[in-house]
């Protein structure tokens, strides 16, 4: 008991000297850099549909043909055989009906002087039965105007004269149905889902670099959220009565989902999209008769210049702004004393300080002098830090890689 109340007392102790960190929630737009760089000349595209899910009908339709004169030759094979066996085992029934019939109109009797009997009509097989093939699921024509309206290139304009952007709309295929089984009792549920793959092709040419990019995207299985049932048989009976309207939602939805991700693609690759970070600019509250005020000073200094950095894509307008914040959160770092808690600038303080230098260095371009400063913030051993650091290192990472491309 005694040593639980020492470690009360030393944590308190410790507290009284444990300055508090503001953590501030900051947004500011930016321009993310695409992955693939294009001449600025030839950012003008002219969108080209291509309607591929047309082969896959003439395939189909080819296909069922085939299935059909294949079936139409089984059966009438097979009813040929039918027909020679059938009128076999009747051509022997009749002669033996004509022994018979004479027999009897010569009033013959058998050897016990009954009346021959009549010959039973032997068992005539059932004639096959000709094979219904299914019609083949077609895909739906669509409109180009509904591709081009659900894709564009951030930072590109379409016309002619420029570059050439092609999308190939394939079939739907592969498409399976399943369910799991939740719950008991009452409570029961059987929840549905459709599993579909749905390929779209991209490919952007320009005309002194040729074919930029080119990929077959959305490869891997796809997923329509269908409606959960109380009865696996209440699905069937919906089935049963709605397949074609089913259907044709799953192509709508199939399709539409197909766009927004040929669109998310081509963005990534090609696009100057316009986005909003959120990330955290620290300062420190004030603490006894510490005074804080340039920590303060540097920290709206910091945030007014992220407000400038998604003006033009190299962040030259936030420069000025941001190299004055810089200096001032270097000018606080001079005094940190990181062996001493009770310290103005402590160790907690400085390795903060640290996570917003990063993000100032970041944005004026100084990539290895912010990788280095995020090292310093992860290896504080500031526990706030450390993971604010290991947060935003990917990001860091991939941001440069892009610019790596463009400057």
């Amino acid at each position: 008991m005694k040593t639980t109340f020492t470690l009360a007392i030393l944590f308190l102790s410790l507290s009284a000297f444990s300055q508090n960190i503001n953590d501030n929630k900051v947004t500011f737009q930016y321009t993310q850099l695409p992955l693939l760089k294009v001449d600025k000349q030839f950012q003008t595209y002219e969108m080209r549909v291509e309607h591929a899910y047309l082969e896959s009908n003439k395939d189909s339709t080819s296909l069922f043909e085939a299935r059909k004169a294949a079936a139409k030759q089984n059966y009438e094979v097979a009813y040929a055989r039918y027909k020679q066996k059938r009128d076999a085992l009747l051509t022997n029934h009749y002669n033996n009906m004509a022994l018979w019939e004479k027999n009897n109109n010569a009033g013959k009797v058998d050897a016990a002087g009954n009346p021959i009997p009549r010959p039973v009509q032997p068992a005539i097989p059932a004639p096959p039965s000709y094979l219904d093939v299914q019609q083949p699921r077609l895909s739906s024509p669509l409109a180009e105007s509904n591709v081009s309206s659900k894709i564009s290139i951030d930072g590109f304009s379409q016309g002619l004269g420029g570059s050439i952007l092609t999308v190939s709309i394939q079939a739907i295929r592969n498409i399976k149905i399943t369910y799991k089984k939740q719950g008991s009792g009452a409570s029961t549920k059987y929840k549905y889902q459709c599993e579909y793959e749905l390929p779209i092709l991209v490919k952007f040419e320009t005309p002194t670099e040729g074919v930029v990019l080119q990929e077959v995207i959305l490869q891997e299985k796809q997923y329509y959220k269908m409606t959960d049932r109380k009865s696996h048989y209440e699905h069937l009976a919906y089935m049963q009565q709605n397949e074609l309207t089913f259907y044709n939602n799953l192509e709508v939805y199939a399709r539409n989902n197909a766009m927004k991700k040929a669109n998310d693609y081509l963005n990534n690759q090609l696009g100057y999209i316009s986005k909003t970070r959120r990330t955290e600019i620290y300062s420190v509250k004030k603490f006894k008769s510490y005074d804080y005020s340039d920590v303060t000073n540097a920290y709206t200094a910091t945030v007014s210049a992220l407000q400038l950095v998604g003006k033009d894509l190299n962040h030259a307008s936030a420069k000025s702004k941001m190299e004055n914040a810089l200096a001032q959160w270097n000018e606080i770092l001079i005094e940190k004393n990181n062996y001493d808690k009770k310290a103005r600038i402590n160790d907690k303080i400085s390795a903060v300080i640290w996570c917003n230098v990063a993000e100032i260095q970041f944005w004026l371009n100084l990539f290895d002098e912010s990788q280095g400063t995020v090292n310093l913030a992860e290896n504080s051993g500031v526990m706030k830090a450390k993971n604010h650091a290991k947060s935003e290192r990917n990001f860091y990472t991939t941001q440069k890689a892009r610019w790596d491309v463009h400057f």
